[in-house]
């Protein structure tokens, strides 16, 4: 009788060592954010892992021109440029968000006018994740956020 209760716990022990969400943990390169509205860029971010930095744009006139509408076309002179003073820390804070787990798409089309905004990581192994949104979020966005606009670090 031990010896089958033992091979059924054995069994159930490997039946939930497999089911655990394991994610696996890949190093990003770099991750560039930007939330717009009417097409108009309102604020952006790109984090450079390797340099410790992170460029921030913040556009407080986005309402009056169409003018930038993609990360690209923003003159680097519009950045101001933070060192992040202990990017293993920022790395682990990015890392709790499991963004490789979001969707690709997060979108409410039950609202008409509102704001959209895209993710990109870029991992140091060359693949990346892009994740959209519009009028709509997953959980730990607000979190993300924070952490990417927190100059303080």
């Amino acid at each position: 009788m031990k010896k089958y209760r033992y091979i059924v716990m054995l069994a159930v022990i490997v039946l939930f060592s497999g089911c655990t969400n394991r994610e696996e943990r890949k190093e990003i390169k770099e991750i560039s954010y930007m939330t717009s509205s009417f097409g108009v860029l309102s604020k952006a971010v790109e984090v450079n892992i390797e340099d410790a930095t992170k460029k921030i744009f913040i556009n407080n006139d986005y309402s009056r021109s169409g003018v930038p509408n993609k990360i690209e076309n923003i003159p680097e002179s519009d950045f101001e440029i933070y060192r992040i003073s202990d990017i293993r820390k920022f790395e682990g804070k990015i890392n709790k968000m499991r963004i490789s787990n979001w969707k690709e798409k997060y979108v409410n089309k039950d609202i008409m006018d509102g704001y959209q905004w895209s993710l990109t990581i870029k991992y140091k192994d060359g693949e990346a994740k892009s994740i959209y949104g519009s009028n709509d979020q997953p959980k730990k966005y607000d979190e993300l956020i924070r952490v990417l606009f927190n100059t303080e670090e």
